[in-house]
């Protein structure tokens, strides 16, 4: 039997002060914790209050910290494989609110499968969102506030349970993709099923994101008002990943599809901007495709 022993909680974090800590108050109050709580701290420098906080945390063994530069969200997630101690990792954006029973449905998911997944991919519910039933859903993409268990090929990372093992198997999430690392969870998500894993949703294990506006991806800029290619760079480079067809379809879809916003509609100065990043974005990911994957596996051989 699978126990809240066996899961260590990962916490990517970069340019989060308040929010991080109010994230991680309410996991540390949770009737039903996990083993651990590590934090892969990103930020140069904190704020004090934010330093005081997590040096009482880590001196009463509360959080584990490693930190490291330059940021990267695959990088910090591949630290959490290399570092957590259990079978079970579940992955969490630093600025959230848990479920009550967040770990407790957790430990009951892994359990009560005939065939134990290989990744939890739990509810997320986005500020403008609430939870809704699956049967009324009637576009092409998963609803990840929806409210049936069920498998799915896809996840999102800031509320993921992964087989520490199997994850390691598979060579974790490849560091390619660079910037704001758009598509990193697809390509994790094909690679496992690729490898025969099996990825549950469950609506139970359940967060709020609160989509701070200070932080994370958001300090790469707004991707529609911007000419460097940290946004792009990840759509074309899990494109070429797919193979010579899914790659083309990219390459002539995507820098149209680009400009193809109200945004560029109320103000089409930006659209040359944004064409630029498109372009740069394609041959960032053609060096990238080059170069070979990222893997953990490979990038540990390399060193």
């Amino acid at each position: 039997m699978i126990s809240a022993q066996d899961i260590t909680i990962v916490i990517p974090t970069y340019g989060r002060e308040e929010v991080l800590v109010n994230s991680l108050s309410d996991l540390l109050a949770l009737e039903t914790a996990a083993c651990e709580v590590l934090l892969v701290d990103q930020t140069p420098e904190h704020e004090p209050a934010t330093i005081k906080a997590l040096s009482e945390w880590q001196s009463k063994g509360h959080v584990r910290r490693l930190t490291f530069s330059p940021p990267s969200i695959p990088h910090a997630m591949n630290q959490g494989l290399m570092h957590a101690n259990t079978d079970y990792l579940l992955y969490l954006d630093d600025d959230i609110i848990p479920d009550d029973n967040l770990i407790a449905s957790l430990v009951d998911a892994l359990n009560n499968q005939s065939i134990t997944p290989q990744c939890i991919a739990g509810q997320v519910i986005q500020p403008d969102e609430t939870v809704i039933r699956f049967e009324d859903w009637k576009r092409s993409w998963f609803p990840f506030n929806s409210d049936r268990s069920q498998f799915i090929d896809e996840v999102m990372a800031g509320n993921l349970c992964v087989n520490r093992a199997f994850a390691l198997k598979i060579g974790g999430f490849d560091e390619n993709f660079k910037g704001s690392a758009y598509r990193f969870e697809s390509d994790f998500a094909r690679r496992v099923i690729r490898a025969g894993g099996k990825i549950l949703f469950e609506p139970s294990v359940s967060i709020k994101h609160l989509r701070a506006e200070r932080g994370g991806t958001r300090i790469k800029g707004n991707h529609l008002t911007t000419w460097r290619p940290h946004h792009s760079v990840g759509k074309y480079y899990y494109a070429f990943r797919g193979g010579v067809f899914e790659a083309f379809k990219a390459v002539l879809i995507q820098p149209l599809r680009a400009i193809r916003t109200k945004h560029h509609l109320r103000s089409p100065w930006w659209i040359p901007a944004t064409l630029c990043a498109e372009l740069l974005g394609i041959f960032w990911a053609i060096g990238l495709l080059l170069k070979g994957p990222g893997f953990l596996n490979r990038i540990k051989h390399d060193l």
